[in-house]
């Protein structure tokens, strides 16, 4: 990788951890260029505007989605590990410092995010819930898991409560989070 690639990948790094901690709105070039030790016209060459490079932070999520379920989505398999690979994913990003996901961190600010950058962080949401919707089904297929319903909605109410307990345990520690990951075990019919 060259030094612009390595620039380039420092840049999104910082921004995305800043992103998750403070909110759109909640850093600046100068915050991403201190610490990284460049000039924030190194920052610009790469993303001329903070929608540039905020879009780029939503593709680079929705990239990891791609990369870490696409055998799964092509090929099916058991359920019940990618469940619990969201829950470490998630465990994760929580004792990172970073307290909400893409999607909540940039829900605050939808109104001010760019058409392109809109349809980018829509995709995630889309491609997150269908991910996990057909890891519900398949899970229900295969008799991994047992809830009624729709598996979409499930799986939308699903990341919706993990998004929640994710907040909340920034305040109330991780006991909280892994008490809801046991919650939605119960309630998919997962035994422990």
């Amino acid at each position: 990788m060259n030094q612009s690639a390595n620039t380039r990948e420092s840049i999104i790094q910082a921004a995305h951890r800043l992103l998750l901690q403070r909110g759109m709105n909640g850093f600046s070039y100068r915050d991403i260029a201190q610490p990284l030790g460049v000039r924030n016209a190194a920052i610009h060459y790469h993303f001329p505007s903070k929608m540039d490079l905020v879009k780029a932070l939503i593709e680079d999520n929705l990239d990891v989605l791609h990369k870490g379920t696409a055998e799964f989505m092509a090929y099916g398999g058991p359920a019940r590990p990618q469940l619990e690979g969201l829950f470490e994913f998630t465990r994760h990003q929580s004792a990172c410092g970073r307290p909400v996901c893409m999607v909540g961190a940039l829900s605050i600010d939808f109104e001010e995010l760019s058409d392109e950058a809109r349809r980018a962080l829509e995709r995630l949401m889309r491609d997150t819930v269908a991910w996990l919707a057909k890891v519900l089904e398949t899970g229900r297929e295969q008799e991994e898991f047992d809830f009624r319903g729709k598996a979409r909605p499930k799986a939308a109410a699903i990341l919706a409560t993990i998004q929640g307990a994710r907040q909340i345990a920034r305040i109330h520690g991780m006991e909280l989070l892994e008490a809801t990951f046991a919650q939605i075990r119960t309630d998919l019919g997962i035994e422990t």
